[in-house]
């Protein structure tokens, strides 16, 4: 099983001296398909995980193998 995992880079908003950026959410893998799974599609789930407040290049994923 493949998940996503999300997060927000959050130090050019807050400067409060942590090193961990903010995790916004996981996103398990569904698609069947491996030609339908694309950075991009991977990265419009993230951006409306996140919501409309956030920079949307400030946001990264990590690809796990489960």
């Amino acid at each position: 099983m493949v998940i996503y995992k999300f997060y927000f880079d959050d130090k050019f908003y807050f400067n409060d001296g942590r090193e961990e950026d903010s995790l916004i959410g996981i996103l398990p893998e569904r698609r069947k398909s491996r030609r339908r799974v694309t950075r991009k599609s991977i990265m419009k789930w993230g951006k409306l995980a996140a919501g409309g407040n956030v920079d949307p290049s400030s946001i990264y994923y990590v690809k796990l193998d489960l």
